[in-house]
């Protein structure tokens, strides 16, 4: 498992071993492991930027999978962003290879199958057309040309899983997917915005994974998804989710553009991540939409959206992700309070005791 630290591939880890796999995680010395301290699996130290260290990761490995990749519109080049999506997933499946590894499930993303300009889903055969791509688009694009190619070359039977906006956690940082729901609690105006994506829950996302491995047919590519909403219907139902109102405001293409402009300008001044970006902004108005029934037909079954927001925000609003002074202001729906998991801790004086 490469990218056992990240979003979805510490929850593709806990997917692996609740159906009875066992799984090793491939980890960068300086990454951070808390997601992996309270699973049960042994840890390999390896670099991508090291293709050395790959070949003795894989040995007696069945499956690999390839999840780390960097999701990023801030702070990064193109050229840096292909480096580690592209190069890196080609020196993964070279060294699987060598290691007489079987299967590679790559993770890749939904925006390689392209986005419409009005709310017409998309599937599998799709390609994207002359919208505006941002970088982090172009190279998971090319990163899973070059996978699926190589894969044939090398003898490897290579599945490319393409989820589509994942929400959920737990993650020790906030991956843009979710700052789009923390993006809106923190907007004093409460903005939405033309267009519209298609939410999965990063669990949902972990639980096809494992059924590509087990199922997916080798050479193809498959759409892991939920349900297609409205900006609107989202940013109404996160809103009735935390208790609070709006949306109040439609941004217009101008409107987000210079917005983001300004996100960034503040970004450079304070040295902290926008809340938004240029890049982002560009891709406003799309319809993200997208169909899963070549996934159902394996067996992939994902929660309704309106489970999937309310079990990323059960974990955001207690997350360092929302500022306090938002966090007060929130009244949070039973659907969302119960989703939290009460977590064992010891008590000062009470040994054993659970909070």
């Amino acid at each position: 498992m490469t990218g056992a630290t990240g979003l979805v591939g510490a929850q593709v880890v806990r997917a692996l071993l609740g159906a009875g796999h066992e799984v090793t995680a491939l980890v960068r010395r300086s990454s951070d492991t808390r997601q992996l301290r309270a699973l049960d699996v042994p840890v390999v130290h390896a670099d991508l930027r090291a293709p050395a260290t790959l070949r003795p990761a894989f040995e007696g490995c069945e499956t690999v999978f390839h999840c780390a990749a960097v999701f990023a519109y801030w702070d990064i080049t193109r050229e840096e962003l292909a480096r580690a999506n592209v190069e890196g997933t080609c020196e993964v499946l070279r060294a699987a290879a060598a290691a007489g590894v079987r299967r590679v499930v790559v993770t890749s993303s939904s925006v390689t199958c392209g986005s419409s300009d009005g709310p017409a889903p998309r599937d599998e055969n799709g390609m994207p057309g002359e919208e505006y791509l941002p970088d982090y688009f172009d190279t998971k694009l090319e990163q899973e040309r070059a996978a699926l190619a190589l894969g044939a070359e090398l003898g490897l039977e290579v599945v490319a899983a393409c989820p589509t906006i994942v929400v959920g956690g737990p993650d020790w940082r906030l991956v843009p997917s979710n700052a789009l729901l923390t993006r809106y609690l923190t907007d004093p105006l409460r903005t939405t915005y033309p267009g519209g994506c298609n939410i999965v829950s990063v669990r949902d996302v972990a639980d096809g994974h494992v059924l590509l491995a087990e199922r997916g047919t080798a050479g193809e590519r498959y759409l892991l998804g939920g349900e297609n909403w409205a900006w609107r219907t989202i940013h109404q139902t996160v809103s009735e989710l935390c208790g609070t109102h709006g949306p109040w405001a439609t941004a217009t293409h101008t409107g987000a553009y210079l917005a983001a402009t300004l996100a960034e300008i503040r970004a450079v001044l304070s040295a902290r991540p926008p809340s938004t970006t240029r890049a982002e902004a560009r891709t406003m108005g799309r319809y993200y939409w997208y169909r899963h029934e070549k996934a159902a037909a394996l067996g992939y079954t994902p929660r309704p959206a309106r489970q999937a927001l309310a079990e990323a925000l059960g974990w955001l609003v207690t997350s360092p992700h929302v500022p306090d002074r938002v966090r007060s202001g929130l009244r949070l729906h039973p659907e969302v309070a119960g989703t939290r998991e009460l977590v064992p801790r010891q008590l000062e004086g009470e040994a054993g005791a659970l909070n």
